[in-house]
């Protein structure tokens, strides 16, 4: 029996002991910073640590109770305790939790603890007394960032995203095949959406330890931040840093010492600067917005301005601009102007007020005293040369007028002209290169769309160009050139839109985008998008390219369409006389280009007929082939039927002829 046993032993397979003895020692933690007692005064210190650890997790102790695991080491010499303690927990998770809740606690005025692991307090004290540098990383070419620019074709590029997929392509004629237009795509690459940096250097993507940076001709990865739940990034305007930010999910457990904001630098990941959010955190921290060439970044606070300098990354000058009552700023988009709204306070005795501030050295440039405020919106003009404030003001309990308060910045002492409005504003938006801007007002649905001057024969002076009346806009969307306009009926009004041209005040076109969501302009003004978001549309999900005269160049449909975003440009190079030179060289530009179009018309034509011959070619051979076998076969057929059956004199032959018409061309005689 014996023998029997031990041969059903040998035949079980069991598995070797391979758990191996734990000698990290993370279940202990090192307390620093504690009073140096007498022997006599030792008992009570351990006391009141046991007493504080006790409650963050069960600490180890032996079954005699000789050993409650805590140790205090002994200054034999001194005959006083040392200033630190070893506390021994029962697991691993304790020790962090200690670690977590008391690095930092104040026993007293004198003693804050610092609190390690025992793993980590081995590894400072083991910590080398002369330094020695780490080798540098090694150097990883990053390839050409901007390659994208020096398309032949001078092709913009845009990236879309769509169910778990996202693409970047060319926008290229319509004639081009999808194969042309590629550039590159992945799955999962992101999980919410894309962002570019502003000079298009970088595409942004979102995943929750934090956010990654893609550039290049393959777009490989440029950079990864990590800060957890990133809701949202804004870059400095000249690409040299990147703000993250977030805020806390009220379904999860809040992170009292979470990091709201942090500042990086783009090219080297460094954190520069960090912000918690003071207030409820799960709401957004007041954002901040950069200075137009990204030296000062500021934020709003109570009764106050906060800016900050990238020199240093602190409060400039150490403190804040006092502005008490401050509800709203905004940064002039061309100069280190501030512009910042006051509203009036008891009861409309202390008027509301508009002040322009100049960074760094807080001089008040203007200010513009408003009495009987109900709503003020400020917009810069995109090259920092006015300010309009909408100002709308309550005159009775049932009445309201409209106004502008224009400022003209680049003039001397800032003078504000005044232009009043006789229906509410819905909307209105500056020309980005010129003198115009475009305001829509009226009763909805059917609103007029005024276009209106600030110079007039050279001379400073607001005047009305033209009113378009009665047509179903809420949203101005101007081209990055100026000239061209569209006027949206966005949201209620279907997707209606306006093509115009500001030039000759005229309209080239209308159409429509039924359930158009969004609206963006190619960098350079030529093509403007339109498309339905899935995120604010379940149907109609897709996109339409329009040139900007409204005539469509690309129509795609997509199942759980989200986003198009075109990649902007870097500013341009060139000096304000070389583009001068250029534009008036247009007409030979533009003959030079129309011939390259129809070259490229002409061989698309060209290889449509040659893959129509290649097809008939194909199956003439295929049927000369079976003719072959037919004859072949013939004999053998005859035999088996026992009869004539397939004599060719009982056949027809029928050969039909399809003509397709590939263009027209019209000429008028004269």
């Amino acid at each position: 029996q014996t023998r029997d046993a031990m041969v059903a032993y040998e035949d079980e397979e069991i598995e070797p002991f391979t758990k191996e003895l734990d000698l990290s020692m993370d279940n202990v933690v090192v307390v620093d910073n504690l009073p140096v007692v007498p022997p006599e005064k030792v008992e009570k210190l351990i006391g009141i640590l046991i007493k504080l650890y006790s409650k963050i997790g069960q600490i180890a102790e032996s079954e005699d109770g000789s050993y409650k695991g805590l140790s205090m080491p002994m200054d034999d010499v001194k005959n006083e305790s040392k200033g630190f303690a070893f506390v021994e927990f029962v697991d691993k998770k304790s020790a962090a939790m200690a670690v977590e809740q008391t690095d930092g606690h104040k026993l007293d005025k004198n003693h804050v603890f610092s609190v390690v692991r025992f793993s980590e307090f081995s590894r400072i004290v083991e910590v080398q007394d002369k330094y020695e540098a780490p080798p540098p990383p090694q150097y990883k070419e990053r390839g050409n960032l901007r390659e994208w620019l020096a398309d032949p074709k001078a092709r913009d590029q845009y990236v879309t995203r769509f169910s778990d997929e996202s693409e970047i392509l060319w926008n290229d004629t319509p004639e081009s095949k999808d194969v042309d237009r590629h550039v590159f795509n992945r799955k999962k690459w992101t999980d919410t959406g894309h962002q570019w940096s502003p000079h298009g250097t970088y595409v942004v993507t979102f995943h929750r330890p934090g956010l990654r940076l893609w550039g290049g001709e393959d777009f490989e990865a440029a950079g990864r931040f990590m800060h957890t739940n990133v809701r949202l990034v804004d870059f400095s305007p000249c690409e040299t840093f990147l703000v993250t930010s977030t805020w806390a999910d009220p379904r999860e457990k809040v992170d009292e010492n979470a990091k709201a904001v942090i500042i990086w630098d783009v090219r080297t990941g460094e954190e520069k600067r960090a912000f918690k959010n003071e207030g409820a955190k799960d709401k957004a921290m007041e954002p901040f917005v950069w200075s137009h060439d990204g030296k000062y970044f500021a934020k709003l606070a109570d009764d106050a301005i906060q800016v900050y300098s990238t020199a240093d990354f602190k409060l400039l000058d150490k403190k804040s601009i006092k502005l008490p009552g401050v509800k709203e700023f905004k940064w002039s988009p061309a100069q280190n102007v501030i512009a910042a709204y006051i509203p009036g306070q008891d009861a409309g005795q202390t008027p509301a007020r508009v002040v322009l501030v100049d960074i760094p050295s807080r001089k008040e440039l203007r200010q513009k005293n408003l009495f009987s405020v109900a709503e003020i919106a400020m917009f810069w003009h995109p090259d920092g040369t006015y300010l309009a404030v909408k100002v709308d003001r309550q005159k009775s309990k049932n009445t309201k007028s409209y106004s502008f308060e224009l400022f003209r910045l680049k003039e001397r002492d800032v003078p504000i002209e005044v232009l009043e409005i006789n229906s509410p504003v819905v909307t209105f938006a500056w020309e980005p290169k010129g003198h115009r801007f475009c305001l829509v007002h009226g009763e909805p649905p059917r609103v007029d769309c005024s276009f209106y001057t600030m110079m007039q024969e050279n001379k400073s002076q607001v005047k009305l160009i033209k009113t378009l009346e009665k047509k179903p806009v809420n949203e101005i969307h101007w081209s990055p050139a100026g000239h061209h306009v569209v006027l949206a009926g966005m949201k209620t009004l279907n997707g209606q839109l306006l093509f115009f041209n500001a030039d000759d005040m005229e309209v080239l076109g209308e159409d429509e985008h039924f359930m158009c969501t969004d609206i963006e302009w190619d960098p350079t003004g030529r093509y403007v998008c339109t498309y339905v978001s899935a995120f604010r549309q379940a149907m109609e999900n897709g996109y339409i390219i329009w040139n900007f005269a409204g005539k469509v160049q690309l129509r795609v449909t997509k199942d759980k369409f989200f986003q198009f975003l075109w990649r902007p440009r870097p500013p341009s190079l060139l000096s304000a006389d070389k583009e001068k030179d250029i534009r008036k060289k247009l007409p030979e530009y533009s003959a030079r280009y129309l011939e390259e179009d129809r070259q490229a018309r002409e061989f698309a034509e060209k290889a449509h007929l040659r893959e129509q011959q290649a097809k008939r070619d194909e199956y003439d051979k295929g049927e000369s082939q079976r003719k072959k076998l037919y004859l072949e076969w013939q004999k053998e057929r005859r035999e088996l039927r026992g009869c004539v059956t397939d004599d060719e004199d009982e056949y027809e032959s029928v050969e039909e002829t399809f003509e397709e018409l590939l263009s027209t061309k019209e000429d008028k005689m004269l």
